[in-house]
């Protein structure tokens, strides 16, 4: 002991608050032992140990300096520098106070029993991180003298390549981390294992899942047998599955130390290992760990003499986080990913959550400015609850079909999960209940607008009403806003205004896009066996009136006029694109453009990649991407290149029209088919372009929003209330409007807090469908008759084409060459421009009528989406071949 500071503390005298002192595995080793869990007896060498021990060691100052200059990954310096590093510890002698104290602890047990020597880090078993097998064990350690050698290899440990990789890929600083010690003694078990209190392949809460093999665990955790799997329903006790596996070997100790491998008998090899009630005991242990704990646990145990032994418990850091608010019933709820459906994978911030949850129009209990019970929030995604719809025999049949728009593989896990029995049985305890009367209270105005828009209204007419009713909308709604004082009556005006949005989109701006599906639908219907089918999607090319597209062509329109300026075009081409723009006016003839800019800005300015997301930064705010977009249509040598082409692809598309008219008119009643084709056609051709006006209005509306609220964060930073503007978006909006109205409310560590967590969703990857109990439900999509090696996704726009792979993740970085097929997670309008100059497109996420799919129609060039990890499995640079019509894609 130096300063009072302990150097060892027995198991007895630990809890989990002692984590900096015996790192994560010691922290629940006390934790268990205090609470009363059959753990075996030891004690911990603490960190003041090791910061004492390589203090100790002057060239340690060096060496850490050495860690932390060396490049990230760079496997060559780390495995010299580590390896320098583990040798001068493992040569450098225990200072004498901390040898006594080890020994004193030691003695204090049974010290001719056999020991467990293992590593136990500060930033070890957290919930984000587990660091598990980044540093040593050491298994059947006899003798004071072992022992001590086995502690300083611990400490040398923390160095090996793994840990400093480990390290350095999560944001720990080395000379933050310190290394505790745990010694514990042995059990000599029968049997061992791990448990896991959730099932971490399916991630159902309410599955235990076991493995357990011959001997000590370590054969089982260094893969070197392939163990029995039990797995029990922990709501029942009931054992729902065991697989035997083929135990090969055990590992086993030696009576002098050591451990040894020994080979098993084929009897011994397919036996089961552990009986029924032993699994279901074992279970029944790690909910008791899980309930102490409050979370989901990873459990190493072993069996001796029929007595079970715990020898290590840390949180399971592998979980998607379970949807939140969880439904008060008993009923196995399936959530849809929205985040899949808006094709925007990234986490969106708490106030980007609370606006779409207050926006969302279904379940608002208290009002319009409560939130949705339809909208739940999970690992920073957004999700909808599809259950009240599923319970109506209607809705099992209409949502896997509505859902292949947007994308097949969710639409194949519902259908997968509502066939199971279990779903149905727990269906009965829905509460509250849904009913048609539910359902048609807002399908109803929607149909009987669509019937009014595709019989009688004129679809140009309309969509030119309903485009200056977004404007009028922004501005009444501003000037609401801006009525009420500054601080809480302000946002709470914001509330009350992003509350009621849907009110304003609902039946007219639903029903807009409605009409241009079901006119494409009845069209396909009607001439799918009298018409070329390349008319049928040609039809819906070359369209006026898409905000986005629209968009897509003043981009061009602003390349164009870059190019009235050599200058201009080589000052964009040959300094980076903020610095260009920064320094434009100073270049001869950059006048229209600068106006042009400005003019795009007011118009385009509140959108950007991600735009759902609040939070995001808009084009006004960051315009580098928009740039990028820019200088990459500098590549089209001819001036007005972008128009000419949307021309072409309008007149292609009118006589597409023309044909189908004329196609119709043949045969018996064509006299009948033929002004039913002809008003489709129109519809078609009219109303498919208001598919992105719904978005574009609450688009604009949040830009609205965020200039406001940009406003509120100045003031709170100005007062000191805040330390960064951006902080504001780890709020909800209750939240913030409390936190505005009481000055003396402190809210940093909360914020600190949620920043934390929002950086922990960043390395999670979203399911496109997951349920109540936290299961992942997937359903793989598969065609017969494929090219080995093909990537399956969904046919979205027809077409064969083979070129070069691009891989885009980021389209702020990253600019597309002519020709190039773009390869990316999703895209959104802020991808829109990388498409001018896109030859194919595929796309992890999607279905036909997701951005990506609708854009690549539009411009005519063959899509392919929901292609599973396809940003990972092709590389930019990469031939291959994107099969539009057929839904895969041939690596070449």
């Amino acid at each position: 002991m130096k300063d009072n500071h302990p150097y060892t503390l027995p198991f007895g005298q630990i809890s989990a608050t002692d984590l900096p002192l015996v790192g994560g595995k010691g922290a629940n080793l006390g934790e268990m032992s205090r609470a009363g869990f059959p753990v075996p007896p030891g004690f911990c060498v603490t960190t003041h140990a090791f910061h004492d021990f390589v203090e100790a060691c002057p060239q340690m100052t060096p060496l850490y300096a050495a860690l932390d200059d060396m490049p990230a990954e760079d496997l060559v310096a780390t495995r010299k520098i580590g390896e320098q590093i583990r040798q001068t510890l493992v040569e450098t002698d225990i200072p004498e106070a901390i040898r006594t104290a080890v020994s004193h602890a030691f003695h204090h047990l049974n010290p001719n029993a056999a020991y467990a020597v293992r590593s136990s880090a500060t930033a070890e078993d957290l919930p984000d991180a587990s660091f598990a097998g980044q540093q040593d064990t050491y298994l059947n350690v006899r003798g004071e003298a072992a022992m001590l050698d086995a502690v300083r290899r611990c400490w040398a440990s923390l160095f090996t390549d793994r840990a400093i990789l480990y390290r350095q890929q999560n944001g720990f600083a080395h000379q933050d981390v310190a290394l505790s010690v745990v010694v514990q003694q042995m059990v000599l078990p029968d049997v061992s294992g791990i448990l896991f209190t959730a099932d971490p392949v399916s991630q159902n809460r309410h599955i235990t899942s076991i493995d357990a093999s011959y001997g000590l665990g370590e054969a089982l955790v260094a893969g070197l047998v392939t163990a029995d799997l039990y797995r029990i329903d922990s709501r029942t006790n009931e054992l729902i599955e065991v697989k035997v596996g083929d135990k090969k070997l055990a590992i086993r100790p030696l009576p002098n130390g050591g451990t040894i491998q020994e080979t098993l008998s084929e009897a011994e090899r397919t036996a089961q290992v552990l009986s029924p009630s032993q699994a279901i005991a074992l279970a029944q242990l790690g909910q008791r760990i899980e309930a102490h704990y409050g979370k989901p646990q990873d459990i190493e145990w072993a069996i001796a003499s029929g007595d079970i032994y715990l020898l290590q418990t840390r949180p399971i850091t592998t979980l998607f986080p379970l949807p939140a608010p969880q439904p008060q019933d008993k009923a196995l709820h399936l959530y849809v990913s929205l985040s899949h459906a808006q094709v925007m994978l990234d986490p969106v911030k708490r106030l980007g959550l609370d606006f779409w949850r207050l926006m969302f129009p279904t379940q608002k209990i208290a009002g319009p400015t409560s939130r949705s019970q339809s909208v739940a929030s999970a690992g920073g995604r957004m999700y909808i609850d599809t259950t009240p719809l599923l319970n109506l025999r209607v809705g099992r049949k209409l949502v896997p079909l509505f859902l292949t728009l947007a994308d097949e593989q969710i639409a194949a896990g519902i259908q997968a999960a509502i066939e199971r029995p279990e779903f149905r049985q727990r269906l009965v305890q829905l509460y509250p209940k849904t009913h048609l009367r539910d359902v048609f209270s807002y399908l109803g105005p929607i149909i009987k607008t669509v019937l009014k828009f595709v019989l009688r209204r004129d679809p140009h007419t309309t969509l030119q009403q309903l485009t200056d009713r977004m404007d009028t909308l922004v501005a009444a709604s501003q000037q609401r806003i801006l009525a009420q004082p500054a601080g809480a009556a302000r946002l709470q005006q914001i509330e009350q205004e992003i509350g009621g949005v849907f009110n304003f989109l609902l039946p007219d701006f639903a029903a807009l896009v409605a009409s241009g599906i079901a006119s494409q639908r009845l069209l396909a219907k009607l001439m799918s066996q009298r018409a070329n089918p390349d008319d049928l999607t040609a039809v819906a090319r070359g369209l006026s009136g898409n905000v986005t597209t629209e968009m897509d062509l003043a981009v061009g329109d602003l390349a164009d006029l870059v190019r009235q300026s050599p200058e201009l075009v080589t000052h964009f081409q040959q300094n980076p694109p903020a610095q260009a723009l920064a320094s434009a006016a100073s270049i001869p003839g950059s006048a229209p453009f600068l106006a042009g800019w400005a003019d795009f800005l007011a118009r385009y300015g509140m959108r950007g990649p991600s735009e759902i997301d609040i939070s995001r930064l808009r084009w006004r705010e960051d315009p580098t991407s928009l740039l990028q977009f820019v200088i990459g249509n500098l590549q089209h040598k001819e001036p007005g290149s972008h128009r000419a082409h949307h021309a072409q692809m309008a007149a292609a598309g009118e006589a597409a029209g023309q044909r189908l008219v004329a196609a119709a008119g043949q045969g018996v009643f064509g006299f009948i088919r033929r002004p039913v084709v002809r008003r489709l056609v129109k519809t078609v051709r009219g109303y498919t372009p208001g598919r992105e006006h719904p978005k574009f209005c609450i688009i604009k509306l949040l830009g609205m929003v965020k200039l406001i609220l940009q406003e509120e964060a100045g003031r709170l930073v100005a007062n000191g209330r805040i330390d960064h503007p951006d902080d504001i978006y780890h709020l909800d909006l209750a939240e913030l409007i409390q936190f505005a109205a009481n000055p003396n409310l402190e809210i940093r560590p909360l914020i600190a807090q949620r920043q934390t967590e929002f950086a922990r969703f960043h390395k999670l990857t979203p399911p496109r469908l997951l349920t109540s109990d936290g299961e992942i439900v997937q359903a793989k999509i598969s065609r017969e008759g494929l090219p080995a090696g093909a990537l399956v996704g969904s046919a979205a726009s027809s077409g064969t084409i083979e070129g070069i792979a691009k891989v885009v993740m980021d389209p702020t970085k990253d600019v597309l060459a002519k020709g190039e097929i773009l390869i990316a997670p999703f895209t959104d309008p802020g991808w829109t421009p990388l498409f001018i100059n896109a030859a194919a497109l595929v796309m992890e996420v999607g279905g036909l009528m997701t951005h990506g799919s609708v854009v690549a129609r539009e411009y005519g060039i063959p899509a392919v989406v929901g292609v599973p990890d396809a940003t990972s499995q092709i590389k930019t640079g990469q031939r291959i071949r994107v099969h539009g019509d057929e839904g895969f894609v041939e690596l070449l």
